[in-house]
């Protein structure tokens, strides 16, 4: 097997973690908090009461 593939393997795994991160970060950022909060309660509210 070409010694290639092992870097092109690796600068996947770092480019896949980093963007595991991103998206972590973005979702627990404290901008869409409300957001998320809004549609957690979803689920519970009556048909006719839309936010």
């Amino acid at each position: 097997m070409n010694p290639l593939w092992g870097h092109l393997i690796g600068v996947w795994i770092v480019l896949m973690i980093l963007v595991f991160i991103g998206v972590w970060v973005w979702a627990w950022s404290r901008h869409h908090a409300d957001d998320f909060d809004a549609l957690a309660r979803l689920p519970m509210q009556d048909a006719g009461d839309t936010p």
